[in-house]
């Protein structure tokens, strides 16, 4: 008994994997923003509640209300760099990799941050010590921040796979196009998550 053991692949047109890689980026925002604006959530209601002046204790922190804003700037630049590449036609090669280099600069200001901010308490008490955070202000900041960073890590990334992708000629010209769309997609979910968070912080 014999019978053909070779592996048929069955071609989808590009069109149609595009949309489909932009379906699951999209289903990826909406998962994502469920936990953007649940941090945001949760920093409304605990700052409200304060519950035994918990929210800045007494001789506790606090940021600016521009400090927010600082790191997420490079958000929105890398998300309008990243349409004006789509609309430049043959010039995007020479115009995405500013979109890498600004989600780096982003990517170094968002971690200075993290990394100098004046809320970790660390002492020791009965003999044991002692590390976190000041009160639930200082928690929150610290959790948008890390959000904000998570984003700045996979921008980053995947705008330097568009950026060396870029200067490939033997790629499909319309399945590029709609994974440019895709990534255009994410760059400017990622600056509307920073906006909603810098405002947020900006209410201490």
């Amino acid at each position: 008994m014999s019978g053909d053991t070779r592996f048929h692949v069955h071609h989808d047109a590009p069109i149609q994997v595009g949309r489909r890689e932009r379906l699951g980026v999209r289903l990826l925002i909406v998962a994502d923003g469920a936990f953007v604006f649940g941090m945001i959530f949760s920093y409304f209601y605990l700052r409200n509640l304060n519950a035994n002046n918990g929210w800045i204790p007494e001789g506790g922190h606090t940021l600016s209300a521009m400090s927010g804003w600082v790191s997420v700037f490079p958000l929105i630049i890398a998300a309008i760099t990243h349409r004006i590449a789509m609309k430049s036609g043959n010039a995007f090669k020479n115009i995405a990799p500013i979109t890498f280099v600004v989600l780096l600069v982003g990517l170094y200001l968002q971690w200075k941050q993290l990394a100098h901010m004046p809320f970790q308490v660390d002492g020791e008490a009965e003999g044991e010590k002692i590390f976190g955070f000041e009160g639930a202000y200082a928690s929150s900041w610290v959790l948008i921040a890390g959000a904000n960073m998570f984003h700045y890590i996979l921008g980053a990334f995947v705008a330097l796979g568009v950026a060396l992708r870029s200067r490939r000629n033997d790629l499909n010209a319309v399945l590029e196009f709609w994974r440019q769309r895709t990534v255009g997609s994410w760059l400017t979910w990622i600056a509307i998550s920073g906006i909603a968070c810098a405002i947020t912080t900006s209410i201490i």
